[in-house]
Order: C-alpha cells, then sequence, then structure tokens
C-alpha cells in the first residue's frame, strides 16, 4: 500500500487531485449510504478532505450533491475539511461551496488552522463548523508555553464565533487531558483511537446497534454518549473524538 504522503504532491502538481477527490466523495458517500441506518444524523460524523483544486472545478459542487442524493447517505453525517491556504487561495468559491453544502445539512472544517499568514483576517468571511488547530502547535503543547497560549487562544476565539476545536496530533493521554483543559472540543489522534478502515469502523457502528437493538431497552446516557462520540475523520480514516476527561 502506498501512503497519501507519497505520491499526493505528485498528484498535485499534476493536477490530478480533483480526480482523486471525486473517487473518495463517490466510494465514501457509497459506504455511508450502506450503512445509513447506522450512521444516522446523532451517530458519527466522518470528514472527507478536498483539495484546492477540487474547489477551483466548476462542477466539483454539482457532482458532490450529486452523489449525495444518489447514495442516500444522510448529508449530517459529512463534514469537509478545507486546508486554510487552500480556502483562501479560492475565497469566493469556498464561499458558495460551503454555503450550498450547509444549507443541505453537511458541516465544514477548516484544516491545518494557525499555519497561513492571514487566518484571522479571512476567519469572519467562512462560516465553518470547526477549526482544527495545526498538530505543530499541539505536538509541544506540554513543553513550550507559547504553544499551548495559542491553543488557548484559538478555543476562545472559535466559541465567541459559535465555532468548535479539534486538534490534531493528539498522541498522548497527557495530551488529550491538557487540550481538554485549555478548552478545546475534540481531538484526532492516536491518545483516541488507531487509524482504521472505514468499512471497518461501519463494521463496528452496525455492530453496536444491533447490540443495542437487541437489549431491548433505552440507551444510558454514557452509552448514547460513547456512540456520539467516535467519529471517523481525516483522509478519512482516523478517529477524532472529545478529549474532555
Amino acid at each position: 500500500m502506498i501512503p497519501p504522503g507519497k505520491f499526493l504532491s505528485s498528484a498535485e502538481r499534476y493536477q490530478l487531485m480533483p480526480t482523486i477527490d471525486r473517487w473518495v466523495v463517490r466510494r465514501a458517500c457509497g459506504l455511508l449510504g450502506e450503512h445509513s441506518a447506522s450512521v444516522g444524523e446523532e451517530f458519527a460524523r466522518f470528514a472527507i478532505n478536498l483539495s484546492g483544486q477540487s474547489l477551483q472545478d466548476e462542477s466539483f459542487l454539482g457532482f458532490v450533491i450529486d452523489q449525495l442524493k444518489s447514495s442516500g447517505v444522510p448529508p449530517a453525517v459529512l463534514c469537509f475539511e478545507l486546508t486554510e491556504t487552500a480556502t483562501i487561495g479560492n475565497l469566493a468559491k469556498a464561499q458558495v461551496f460551503i454555503r450550498t453544502l450547509q444549507e443541505l445539512g453537511c458541516q465544514f472544517a477548516l484544516d491545518d488552522f494557525g499555519t497561513g499568514v492571514s487566518s484571522l483576517a479571512y476567519l469572519k468571511d467562512l462560516s465553518v463548523n470547526y477549526i482544527k488547530i495545526d498538530g505543530s502547535f499541539v505536538r509541544d503543547a506540554l513543553t513550550n508555553a507559547r504553544s499551548e497560549s495559542m491553543i488557548k487562544a484559538i478555543a476562545q476565539l472559535a466559541k465567541v464565533m459559535c465555532m468548535e476545536t479539534i486538534a490534531e496530533y493528539v498522541e498522548t493521554d497527557p495530551l488529550r487531558v491538557r487540550m481538554a483543559d485549555l478548552g478545546v472540543d475534540y481531538g484526532q489522534g492516536f491518545a483516541m483511537g488507531k487509524a482504521q478502515r472505514l468499512e471497518d469502523l461501519l463494521q463496528e457502528l452496525a455492530f453496536y446497534e444491533a447490540t443495542v437493538s437487541n437489549w431491548g431497552a433505552p440507551e444510558s446516557t454514557v452509552e448514547k454518549s460513547h456512540r456520539q462520540t467516535l467519529v471517523a475523520s481525516s483522509r478519512p480514516r482516523h478517529k477524532t473524538v472529545q478529549p474532555s476527561v
């Protein structure tokens, strides 16, 4: 298996990202549509990364809408991730793309936040639901006071703007606890769960739903909370769950 880091740069160089993004969207919607009973709106949310090249593709928005309709996947379970650089570089098209799919029920995350040159200047113009704090700040947050302060500031800013935050690269339990202390809403990384195939995760969700149904009793608060915090994310196989202790 060739990891994404080995071919994505070449795909971008030769303008192949829209083709790859179309395959990912088609495949993800197809699988989620097949398991729609297990991924209802309140169960989980699945994130799909999109490239800046796809935002420039005039037909890509229509393609995504067609896939949502044909697959039968509830739009509310999808969250599209756009990198900060790609979004700012295609701001007008990004705004139309985000607004159109949000009206259908989809959500959006601004990926790698904090690494661009104009983060705050453009954030007020983007109606995203989540801000993903770049892992370069998270990795050394336990030992670097500046990184910790930036994470806290981003979390506070997001709350004022009615957005939620996701910390990338939360690889250890102490980091998970610290992110919660700093006010971050969610975490992504091995501290919550290792990468796995989307097909396997969907089977887990289906098994969980069948088990709960067989009990013949309402879910407890803990059971429902566990189900709702299990989210598939990031190209597209990392779990993202709440880091709160």
